[in-house]
């Protein structure tokens, strides 16, 4: 059985997200008798550093030394807390963007996982005021894993219930492997998950749904088809681990996915996501990211690079 994630890199706050997020970090660590590196961007900016966290009436005001030693000593709370018995180190950076600073330790770092408490925060508290771990999420060379549920894991064993959306096409692969592997620790159930599109027609003229030249979008056959090939695909990398296939009809796919979620008491949702950038980014949107906003399950986000997607024939 493959060890999953030996290596955790967790990025704390001091708000509600982080108990959570080291809860989490723990039974990763613990699950390969491996490390957790607990990790604080400090900030470089008079605003940010004013914040109640680092207790600047008694450190002068602004001031990122003074900022960073309350840092530390918070940090070792929450790891006397929440790691006892597991290894950890406690590391800081100095950075007015804590996305990047979080990136700039992974990339020294290496870790297998990045995990992250988020708050969800969704319509204009989101636009204004953006999400870090969705930032990372996009830019991090490994998995991240992140929650924004504040309850502990106590001694329950987690990710009993795994969902998978799954494109049908290769670049689906990792996330099943992924699934396996978790669930061959926890014995618990994978639900491969394949969303056929409803409301736009082109989508089902993809190669994946076996459309031929000239023919006009056929829905029944893009079922059977998605079908027969997620079947396929759970056979080949599920192997050993229980799992359901489920297929969807739907022009909703978030929707959709979070109804799957309350039906089966889904404990992990595991996504790509394709790392667009700009207006691409913008046009498109992130599935994963919106999932990450919204699911009532944690999410584990793997990287998929932009030009393995497949397009509609003729695009």
């Amino acid at each position: 059985m493959a060890e999953l994630f030996r290596k955790v890199l967790c990025p704390v706050y001091f708000d509600e997200t982080s108990p959570a997020a080291l809860e989490y970090a723990r039974h990763f660590a613990r699950q390969s008798n491996g490390s957790v590196c607990l990790l604080h961007v400090v900030p470089t900016d008079e605003l940010h550093l004013l914040r109640k966290a680092y207790r600047p009436d008694r450190g002068g005001g602004a001031n990122a030394v003074w900022a960073e030693q309350v840092a530390r000593e918070q940090m070792q709370e929450l790891a006397d807390a929440h790691l006892r018995g597991i290894r950890y180190e406690l590391i800081t950076r100095f950075h007015n963007d804590p996305a990047a600073g979080v990136l700039e330790a992974e990339h020294e770092i290496t870790p297998d996982v990045v995990v992250m408490g988020t708050h969800g925060r969704t319509g204009l508290a989101h636009l204004i005021l953006g999400s870090v771990a969705e930032k990372v999420t996009r830019e991090s060379r490994c998995p991240v894993f992140t929650t924004h549920r504040g309850d502990a894991l106590g001694s329950m064993v987690p990710f009993q219930k795994i969902i998978v959306p799954v494109d049908i096409a290769e670049h689906s692969t990792e996330a099943l492997l992924q699934a396996r592997r978790i669930a061959e620790y926890s014995q618990g159930m994978v639900y491969p998950l394949h969303i056929v599109p409803s409301d736009e027609p082109d989508l089902l003229l993809r190669d994946v749904y076996e459309a031929r030249e000239g023919e006009h979008a056929n829905l029944v056959k893009a079922e059977r088809v998605a079908k027969q090939k997620l079947e396929r695909l759970a056979q080949t990398h599920l192997h050993g681990v229980r799992y359901e296939p489920t297929l969807h009809v739907s022009g909703d796919p978030a929707k959709t996915i979070a109804e799957m979620e309350r039906l089966v008491g889904a404990d992990l949702l595991i996504m790509t996501t394709h790392g667009f950038h700009g207006l691409f980014r913008l046009l498109l949107g992130s599935l994963t990211e919106k999932m990450m906003r919204e699911s009532i399950c944690p999410v584990l986000s793997l990287r998929q690079q932009p030009e393995t997607l497949h397009r509609p024939r003729g695009k």
